[in-house]
């Protein structure tokens, strides 16, 4: 039995398959040079356009939009110009129009047993459709250059929890379908060349999405793209034969095997022949970006469609930053930054984050970046950074001893890293439980001492709890030893609501106790901003003038779904959508 995949195709989480963006977007319909290497919006809208066909003469581009086709200019000079298509008026994605320019294919939802496509023709000027599949679900993605066969994904089983799913093809005059391809798992996205000798498509046979060829008839199937941490989705071969560009989704944001809406991906570009994948740009897209065939006639250009979110643009901005822990299976290692943070940063700036705190610092860099490089790149995604976390714990020795003369001077490079940096506070991350008074002393007097260096470089020095600093030791806690024998002048204290909730202790009461001694807080939940309940938010936000709060850094340790950029945004948009936190507590 082959592996049954449910989201494939056109299927999305709507309920029509030609809505497929769970939220309401904003669309970009953009034009990629590939000699130039540039891209530029020719056009936007206020609400869900998809999947851009290039007609062959060049005039005009065909998206679908609430489930009819649509020919708009390629350089967005003209309307949307509705094509008439008869009773299919529930379109999807799937759409390809003839080398001759004459038909248009395309795939429309019928009314029986859900997303259940049938493949259509119809005149490209606009006509009644002719159906061409028997059976659905069907999504065409592709007519050989002949005009002669139509190449579609075909589900076909007895029900939905048995259907195997293939490339099929069909002559378009009528006839039975013939099945190409009976690999395991989904094959998906056929398409033919200009040539008509070979068909590309996508396929998860080897456990991650890739792009494959094979001949038209089926023989000879071959992988031509090994991404490693990418899965591949619909291959489109240039007019010219020579190019072929592709969807990339990340491996963090889905499972192989869909190819949904509103995630970040990447566009590649990779010789026909095959070859590494060169990125042409990163963008948050997905399903509607690029599911046919959109190259210009000339092999130059290629259209596709960016989103944004409506909500990320029209919710209430706010100050808040993010601590860049919560990013770390992202950009966590100099080597991970280096490849990710560009898309990261980019991403975080547009959920509504306008700051970072740092996570990074090592041996005078950040993220194996100079303090000024870091900066740079910090600053070029839109973004400010707010605080960096880092430590140089003392050992049991110095502890016993009270002697940290050696780690002060480990501070003294971290502090002037941080100071060319341009980054205002650094915050302790972290000390070990500590077990008596004479330990509890050594380290009020560390962090004084600390504090102290800040100020004389102009740095605010803070600590950070956890949940073991609300635990018994001595007689105190040491949270409350800490905040009575730091000087407020050296050291002010950022506390984690939720490890101090988790502790079994009320934040506020900790704000009410030492006023104007909490100058930030981590914002922090089990998982998402909100989600759990178990966080009294409002009435922490309600005390920020009394506990002196001027900064709150949100952070997720995980996500309550491996995909933490969702978690992220959704935790942003929860809190600028919440009444009680105000634009600016400066």
């Amino acid at each position: 039995m082959k592996k049954t995949l449910i989201i494939a195709g056109a299927l999305c989480f709507s309920s029509l398959a030609f809505a497929q963006h769970p939220e309401p977007v904003i669309s970009y319909l953009e034009i990629f040079d590939i000699e130039t290497g540039t891209h530029q919006v020719i056009k936007e809208f206020p609400y869900c356009v998809e999947a851009p066909n290039w007609t062959p003469d060049g005039k005009w581009l065909v998206v679908n939009k609430d489930g009819i086709l649509y020919k708009i200019a390629p350089d967005g000079s003209t309307d949307l110009q509705e094509i008439y298509t008869g009773t299919a008026k529930q379109c999807n994605n799937d759409h390809v129009i003839t080398a001759d320019g004459k038909w248009i294919g395309l795939s429309n939802n019928g009314a029986t047993r859900g997303f259940n496509s049938f493949v259509y023709i119809v005149p490209f000027e606009g006509g009644e459709p002719r159906q061409l599949t028997p059976i659905g679900p069907s999504y065409l993605h592709g007519i050989s250059p002949d005009g002669k066969t139509a190449a579609y994904c075909a589900f076909r089983g007895p029900d939905w929890q048995h259907m195997e799913q293939d490339i099929y093809v069909i002559p378009v005059k009528g006839g039975k379908e013939k099945r190409l391809t009976d690999a395991p798992g989904l094959d998906d996205g056929p398409e033919y060349s200009p040539d008509g000798k070979y068909i590309w498509f996508n396929s998860v046979r080897t456990g991650r999405m890739q792009a494959w060829r094979m001949k038209a008839n089926g023989k000879e199937q071959v992988q031509m793209t090994f991404d490693e941490d990418m899965n591949s989705w619909f291959p489109h071969i240039s007019p010219d034969g020579k190019k072929v560009v592709y969807i990339a989704y990340h491996d963090y944001e889905i499972d192989p095997g869909s190819h949904i809406a509103d995630l970040n991906v990447q566009l590649r570009m990779i010789p026909s022949t095959g070859g590494k994948p060169v990125i042409l740009t990163e963008l948050f897209g997905g399903q509607g970006t690029i599911n046919v065939n959109s190259w210009s006639p000339d092999s130059k250009k290629f259209a596709y469609i960016s989103y944004r979110l409506q909500d990320e643009i029209n919710a209430p901005k706010k100050e808040m930053s993010v601590q860049l822990y919560s990013v770390r299976t992202l950009i966590g290692t100099p080597e991970l930054f280096a490849k990710n943070h560009e898309y990261v940063l980019h991403r975080l700036a547009q959920m509504g984050y306008t700051g970072v705190e740092a996570a990074s610092y090592d041996n005078g860099n950040f993220s194996g970046l100079t303090p000024s490089a870091f900066r740079k790149e910090i600053e070029k995604a839109g973004l400010k950074i707010t605080s960096s976390h880092t430590a140089r714990l003392l050992s049991k020795e110095e502890l016993s001893t009270g002697d940290f003369s050696k780690a002060l001077e480990w501070w003294n490079e971290c502090i002037m890293a941080h100071k060319a940096a341009g980054i205002p506070n650094i915050v302790m991350s972290y000390s070990a439980p500590l077990q008596n008074e004479a330990e509890l002393k050594t380290m009020a007097s560390y962090l004084n001492a600390i504090g102290e260096k800040c100020n004389a470089a102009g740095i605010k020095f803070g600590y950070h709890s956890h949940s073991h600093e609300f635990k018994e030791v001595a007689g105190t806690t040491m949270m409350d030893y800490f905040i009575s024998n730091t000087k407020a002048e050296n050291v002010f204290y950022e506390m984690d609501v939720y490890w101090a909730v988790m502790a079994g202790v009320s934040p506020v009461e900790y704000m009410k106790k030492y006023p104007g001694r909490f100058q930030m807080l981590h914002i922090k939940d089990k998982h998402e901003i909100g989600q759990s309940g178990m966080v009294g938010f409002e009435a922490i936000f309600n005390n920020f003038n009394k506990a002196g709060t001027k900064e709150f850094i949100v952070e997720l340790e995980e996500a309550s779904t491996p995909n933490i950029l969702k978690g992220l945004r959704e935790s942003a948009l929860y809190l600028r959508h919440a009444s009680y936190v105000k634009q600016n507590y400066k």
